[in-house]
């Protein structure tokens, strides 16, 4: 069951004050801060490319197996409730991968392919790649979700000759595929070999390691030449867009792409020790997980912990500990629903809310650049010891030095809560076609020593470093500015080769000044902040010719506890209206219990008492923004959305197009009767 609300007018009963979103080119004040802080940061692209001149990957590997070569490198659970973990050291770690490449050769790969990997975040998933790698192959990995179409397209666009497959569940659908697929010529089977061993074009994974182990003992010369091709402009990767707006693109990274990125994060601007642990569970066909898992853990000499299964993470992190945590926002969404709800069981409920407003406040002053009281500050001080310290040890995050949210925008009230329990997030901006990072708050870990280097430049320093509801500042080496029709772009030695075998495409991307079009609209204040209002692609335009971004409506709409996913439509109508979707991750759960409602998503989404509580909270969103970006209409939908349903991509961000298509008639529903 589904509920249409009528036209509302909002609850202050005033028309809220016109805010105008900025498009036009943002100009940098002659000798003011930002100019001044942004050609700071780009001065420092020589020092990156010193640092990785004329390296790859294999390179770091080889450091690490021989200095390091005793050190743990990939871990697995020794069980289900990872209580303990299984590690191989970064010797073992190339040995089994070179291992793995020699097997790989014997079926044909080698220097110039490609080869695609579908499997969970485990070991063997970091192994193959490094082995497709070693070979003087291309590796990339596709999203668990593709079907057995989807699969074929990516397959025959980057002419795979192998896959690696994790399990049977992947497997059909790959072996679906590969008869449309001419240059797939054989499929390597983790696990469930033994089931298909008589097809033969499958070939054992295990098996496969081996044989490579029996070649590279009785003469490696094959897979040595295979590694001499490996230049820093060789593909590190391909990695496919999610294909929300159409078909996938592969984005061609290359190892200088890699290292540079990494170098800029962490040998300029964020000070960081090496043998950070980290955990993977976000999809390697993402950038993220590519960047801030794989290549990190490469580059610092870390630890890799898996977490195949997202729901898996509470019982994990208390034991992988991790010294960086990074997350899309719908999972600290999740995460601050969790925590709420048990605040509301805990005993010392009043205890927990007193220390949180007073959190709340410390933030608003930091926000501001303002000094903080010293009462605030003092009690902030017995709260993060008394309280906030138990949240951390209960999500295994004491030892975290970084946290990072990214992929999507952060609802700035989830930001705010999370710093407010001392949990200081940091907002990075990128994207695939810029290797993940473009843009940076600077954490408060690394706030003093970035501070000191802009002072012993004679540069001032912004009097906040790491603004809410801004991406931040442009990494080391990097510039960016802002179109005259409010695109973000971007450029440095981060930036993507181009999309593969598509020329078209690269071109409308990636200009010949080699500055890369981001699609993103965005404004950068005096301080040289950049401040994200939405994708140009997904700029809704009314039927009165007005352009609007959904996201900054969606986004004040999304913080009440009931409410999970918001989808903001209306192009081409005279108004905007919403799809909302219930927070199924306990947010909804709670309040029901509160409000003496039985918890079910169906059943709620018709409920007066719901359905009134969602409009206050529209109302509250609409009186924030201009009358035309309000929202006058919305469903309350029976269901959540899930990447797996279709509405989200694997990153759980929304697919607008999709969601538009699926619930079409709700969507039209809203505008029966409208000229």
């Amino acid at each position: 069951m589904i509920k249409v609300t009528p036209m509302h007018k909002n609850s202050t009963g005033k028309e809220p004050e016109i805010k105008e979103i900025n498009y036009n080119l943002y100009e940098y004040p002659v000798g003011g801060r930002l100019s001044k802080l942004h050609d700071y940061l780009k001065s420092q692209e020589n020092l990156i490319t010193a640092s990785v001149e004329g390296k790859t990957l294999l390179d770091f590997i080889d450091r690490n197996a021989e200095e390091y070569s005793d050190y743990p490198a990939l871990n697995t659970p020794a069980n289900s409730e990872y209580s303990a973990w299984d590690s191989i050291s970064w010797s073992e770690y190339r040995d089994v991968s070179k291992n793995l490449a020699a097997g790989l050769m014997s079926l044909g790969l080698g220097p110039g392919d490609t080869a695609f990997i579908m499997s969970n975040n485990t070991k063997e998933h970091n192994i193959s790649d490094l082995g497709i790698v070693y070979c003087g192959a291309t590796p990339s990995t596709l999203y668990k979700q593709l079907k057995s179409s989807q699969i074929e397209y990516v397959a025959n666009l980057m002419e795979a000759k192998v896959a690696i497959v994790g399990d049977l569940e992947l497997f059909a659908e790959v072996n679906a595929a590969k008869e449309q697929c001419p240059k797939l010529e054989a499929i390597v089977l983790i696990d469930g070999y033994e089931d298909n061993k008589e097809l033969d074009y499958v070939h054992s994974y295990h098996e496969l390691v081996e044989k490579g182990k029996e070649i590279n003992q009785e003469d490696s010369s094959k897979l040595d030449s295979a590694i001499a091709t490996v230049t820093p402009d060789s593909l590190a990767c391909l990695i496919f867009t999610s294909g929300t707006t159409g078909k996938p693109k592969g984005v061609m990274i290359s190892h200088k792409n890699v290292l540079w990125t990494i170098e800029s994060l962490f040998g300029q601007m964020i000070p960081a020790t090496k043998f950070p642990r980290i955990v993977s569970y976000l999809p390697m066909a993402h950038i993220a997980a590519r960047a801030g898992d794989h290549y990190q853990a490469i580059y610092r000499v870390g630890q890799i912990f898996p977490v195949p299964v997202l729901e898996d993470m509470r019982d994990a992190l208390p034991t992988i500990k991790p010294s960086v945590f990074l997350a899309v926002p719908r999972v600290w969404e999740r995460f601050k629903g969790g925590l709420q709800a048990r605040i509301e069981e805990n005993p010392k409920k009043a205890l927990i809310d007193k220390a949180i407003k007073n959190g709340l406040e410390k933030v608003a002053y930091e926000q501001r650049g303002e000094k903080v009281p010293l009462g605030i500050n003092l009690k902030d001080k017995v709260f993060a010891k008394l309280v906030f310290s138990k949240f951390k040890e209960g999500l295994g995050i004491m030892n975290t030095e970084y946290f990072v949210t990214a992929a999507a925008p952060m609802n700035k009230d989830v930001h705010r809560w999370f710093h407010a329990i001392g949990i200081d997030i940091t907002e990075i901006y990128g994207m695939t076609e810029d290797t993940g990072p473009a843009t940076i708050g600077v954490p408060g870990n690394a706030a003093e020593s970035f501070s000191k280097k802009l002072k012993v430049d004679g540069l001032e320093v912004p009097s906040v470093l790491n603004p809410i509801g801004k991406v931040g500042i442009p990494i080391p080496g990097t510039e960016v500015k802002v179109l005259d029709d409010g695109e973000l772009c971007i450029k440095g030695n981060h930036v993507a080769q181009g999309y593969y075998k598509s020329e078209e495409q690269t071109k409308e991307t990636f200009d010949e000044d080699g500055w890369l079009h981001t699609g993103d609209l965005a404004e950068i204040d005096e301080d040289g902040f950049v401040k994200i209002i939405g994708r140009k692609k997904e700029i809704l335009i009314t039927s009165a010719g007005k352009n609007i971004a959904p996201v900054e409506i969606e986004d004040l709409v999304k913080p009440h506890p009931l409410i999970g996913q918001v989808c903001v439509v209306g192009d081409g109508k005279k108004f905007l209206s919403a799809l909302i979707v219930l927070d199924g991750d306990g947010g909804a759960e709670t309040w029901a219990s509160e409000n003496g409602i039985e918890y079910s998503l169906k059943d709620m989404a018709k409920n007066e008492k719901v359905i009134q509580a969602v409009q206050e909270q529209v109302d509250e969103a609409n009186s924030q923004v201009a009358n035309v970006q309000g929202i006058k209409k919305f469903v309350i939908l029976d269901k959540e959305w899930t990447d797996s349903s279709g509405e989200l991509t694997p990153t759980l961000k929304l697919k607008r197009n999709v969601i538009a298509e699926m619930y079409n008639d709700e969507i039209e529903s809203m505008y029966e009767g409208i000229e």
